[in-house]
């Protein structure tokens, strides 16, 4: 089955928000969190309230039983009470086994922040009261992101590194965002076959 034989579901052809010639403006590709905090944790998190974001989450410890597969259920309440909490649009969303990948749009940088937030410290919470990581799991990982082996903080820790945003310009480049997404949720639905993501879906 081949994704470009699938027709785009019918919310595909709302995203455009009611901005004139937004999608002909191009904003340099800025990217934070993930693979690039390192050495950056302290940047500031490029976010606009007038294009999308691609944001991801992904976890080092999501596997068996603390697969995010296992506990979509929960995850997508939390997604959408901290969308309905702090005004956040989702356009398109994929849950697979150790990441998150969410297409969204935030009305002030705030929202944005705290809509980060709850979602990461949420998810984790629920997963980790049942499911906790042991400390073997966490010296074999060494835990991502340079903290020290011992260090309290990563008792807590379940997503590896920072969330990855990057900003999305309005048009083809929006629409490649959200087919991609999609594309991951067919994955993981074994409906098409894996394709190898190209450098810039790398987040993480």
């Amino acid at each position: 089955m081949s994704l470009h034989s699938l027709r785009a579901p019918p919310q595909f052809l709302q995203y455009a928000p009611p901005m004139k010639q937004q999608s002909f403006f191009r904003i340099p590709t800025k990217a934070h969190g993930g693979a690039h905090s390192f050495k950056k944790r302290r940047a500031t998190r490029p976010l606009s309230t007038k294009h999308p974001l691609h944001m991801t989450l992904r976890s080092q410890f999501a596997k068996g039983q603390r697969s995010l597969l296992k506990h979509r259920n929960p995850i997508n309440e939390v997604i959408k009470k901290a969308s309905e909490r702090f005004d956040i649009k989702v356009y398109e969303k994929a849950i697979c086994s150790n990441h998150i990948h969410l297409l969204i749009r935030g009305k002030t940088r705030v929202s944005l922040q705290n809509f980060f937030r709850v979602i990461a410290g949420h998810i984790a919470q629920k997963i980790l009261y049942s499911f906790p990581v042991t400390e073997q799991e966490r010296a074999a990982k060494n835990v991502a992101g340079g903290a020290p082996r011992g260090c309290k903080k990563n008792q807590r820790r379940f997503w590896e590194l920072l969330v990855y945003t990057r900003m999305v310009t309005w048009g083809k480049e929006f629409k490649t965002v959200a087919k991609y997404i999609i594309q991951n949720t067919l994955e993981t639905l074994n409906l098409i076959a894996y394709q190898k993501r190209s450098i810039m879906y790398k987040s993480g």
